[in-house]
């Protein structure tokens, strides 16, 4: 294989901020892409930070405890400023090397491993620009490179506008809730809205407000279990192989991560058969500063999979599990978790302190009519995620495809 040395192609840049030009302070995520920095920069001379410019490429040459991965990243757009600590890199010729052709061999797992494996240190592991430069890539013709990113970005972008539909139909799901179970004008036998025809209202002291007539104030022990995973063995996890396993990691906000799923290819026992996960049921990540804020609803076309220690799963018999997740987002449940979680460093939020969440717990007939309502846009939603996950698998065989590409 024909593979060229990446220093070859790229040139350091280093430019300061002198006299505090730039005010957009940027950070960068493991998953390479830039976000909000998180750091406070209330007297901090900004002077000293780092510039970096359309089509530039940053990254942390830190790789101790930030999971296994390079936080690098392509930046488009406006300029910003990145931390002293960070190093900032171009393509000297972009005929000849196509920035978001290198990206794509950055995002790829293969790329991850080999910047943990390079890097370098004591107390505290680096992987700096000599370890960049010494990088080897396949680089085909501008042309080839051209066509492959077209490829790579058509996929993205129908996952994006996936994305933005099942945004709009959730949004339709939480007015809906709102409506029903804030406003109580959900519609009565004669199918209009209840507290504006006259339904039956009764004062609740607890709330301090009134409530429709038969409903209760109660937590979510009463309406479902909370159920934990299981504490799997990491020599048993395949990257490749078995039955998915649905880790803390892959618990993102109101979505699935796949693309760190890991898979289970040892023996079953009881213990593992009683964590296998059903349709609707709620998970929560129990772990991380995103105590909370990270949970989803498991969709049908997401299963065989298992639920692994650490993330939490909400399961009723009485099958209202979308009324549970719109509950979840409209009562704050990541406000809940922030008072009471547990840990300094890294926040922690038990099974128990889950199942006292107090809520509204509506009549049968009620919560029964919603299910029926919620799922049909569920069924939309589902459909949009399925497609979704097909075309994330379908970036991952891009990027792997690379790796045989004629440079």
């Amino acid at each position: 294989m024909n593979y060229k040395r990446l220093g070859d192609y790229i040139i350091e840049k280093v430019e300061f901020n002198e006299g505090n030009k730039y005010d957009l302070l940027q950070g960068v995520s493991n998953n390479k892409y830039f976000q909000k920095a998180k750091t406070n920069t209330i007297g901090v001379d900004l002077s000293k930070y780092r510039v970096a410019h359309h089509n530039q490429f940053v990254f942390n040459r830190a790789t101790t405890r930030n999971g296994d991965k390079i936080s690098i990243a392509l930046r488009k757009g406006e300029s910003c400023i990145v931390s002293p600590s960070y190093r900032i890199f171009e393509v000297k010729d972009e005929n000849v090397l196509n920035p978001d052709y290198l990206l794509m061999w950055f995002k790829r797992p293969e790329f991850d491993r080999y910047a943990r494996f390079k890097s370098h240190g004591s107390a505290h592991e680096f992987f700096d620009m000599d370890e960049m430069n010494d990088v080897e890539l396949p680089i085909p013709s501008i042309e080839k490179q051209r066509e492959i990113v077209a490829q790579y970005q058509a996929v993205a972008n129908k996952i994006k506008v996936n994305e933005r539909i099942c945004e709009k139909l959730e949004a339709t799901a939480q007015t809906l809730y709102k409506q029903w179970f804030v406003d109580f004008e959900f519609p009565n036998e004669e199918g209009q809205p209840y507290k504006s025809s006259g339904g039956a209202m009764v004062y609740n002291q607890e709330l301090e407000k009134e409530i429709p007539e038969g409903w209760e104030v109660g937590t979510l022990k009463d309406i479902c279990n909370v159920l934990n995973g299981f504490a799997f063995d990491s020599d048993f996890y395949s990257f490749e192989n078995g039955i998915k396993v649905l880790r803390g990691e892959n618990v993102t906000e109101r979505a699935l991560r796949w693309d760190t799923l890991k898979y289970y290819d040892g023996e079953m026992n009881p213990r593992i058969e009683r964590c296998f996960l059903k349709t609707n049921d709620i998970v929560i990540g129990m772990d991380g500063s995103k105590v909370g804020k990270n949970w989803s609803l498991i969709g049908e076309h997401e299963l065989p999979m298992i639920l692994a220690q650490r993330v939490a799963c909400l399961r009723s018999d009485s099958h209202i599990q979308n009324f549970i997740y719109q509950t979840l987002i409209n009562l704050n449940f990541e406000y809940y978790c922030s008072q009471v979680h547990t840990g300094t460093s890294i926040p922690h939020i038990s099974s128990k302190q889950i199942e006292q969440f107090e809520l509204l717990i509506p009549n049968e007939f009620i919560t029964g009519l919603f299910e029926n309502t919620i799922s049909k846009l569920r069924d939309i939603i589902n459909i949009h995620i399925s497609e979704n996950q097909k075309l994330t698998q379908l970036q991952s065989l891009l990027l792997s495809r690379l790796a045989t590409l004629e440079g």
